[in-house]
């Protein structure tokens, strides 16, 4: 099987309507003639697009699957995993991913990993299961269920354990050993005779 690296851009909003829009005159539409910027197959100027990177995609009309290296990004959040289903609407809006296997996501200092995960696009929420690890900052948490939303500091961590690390704290001086107090030296008696 040959493998192949595929880039594929999804959109998370809807297209603009002037993309989309069929003229009144009935000839081609401005996206479908090779405007800069509107093609069809080219870029069009999206707010939020989600860009999804993996070694094999297999598509049809609502969902595709990408397997190999796959790596998700979205606002400020990268995700990465071994497999992804990415579910969409019309005209091609991402709504949801599911990723398996090795998940590991990032989203400024929070840190979330485990075997499964559930992303849903519109309102930026990350669902991650499987033996959930998270981390923020200096605190480390594990649990049953790990979910962080996009653009806010809060994480939550189901059945909880935290362990909060200590911050290293400032190289102190060495200290010498006081020397051992000095004694004169006692002259040995003097043997009876």
């Amino acid at each position: 099987m040959i493998e192949f690296l595929v880039m594929a851009f999804f959109v998370a909003q809807p297209v603009p309507a002037v993309a989309a829009a069929t003229p009144t005159d009935g000839g081609t539409p401005a996206a479908a003639a090779g405007s800069p910027g509107q093609g069809p197959l080219g870029p069009v100027d999206l707010k939020e697009p989600v860009q999804i990177n993996a070694d094999l995609i297999e598509g049809g009309k609502s969902q595709a699957t990408l397997t190999g290296n796959v790596k998700v990004k979205h606002r400020t959040l990268d995700l990465k995993c071994d497999r992804m289903t990415a579910y969409f609407a019309p005209p091609r809006v991402v709504t949801r991913v599911v990723c398996t296997g090795g998940v590991h996501a990032v989203d400024g200092d929070r840190m979330a990993r485990g075997e499964r995960a559930e992303y849903d696009v519109a309102s930026g929420v990350l669902v991650v299961t499987g033996t959930p690890e998270a981390r923020q900052g200096t605190t480390y948490m594990r649990g049953t269920k790990v979910r962080l939303t996009l653009g806010s500091e809060k994480l939550e961590v189901e059945n909880a354990v935290i362990i909060f690390e200590s911050p290293p704290s400032a190289p102190s001086s060495p200290k010498r050993k006081a020397a051992p107090a000095r004694t004169a030296p006692v002259a040995p008696e003097a043997a009876p005779r």
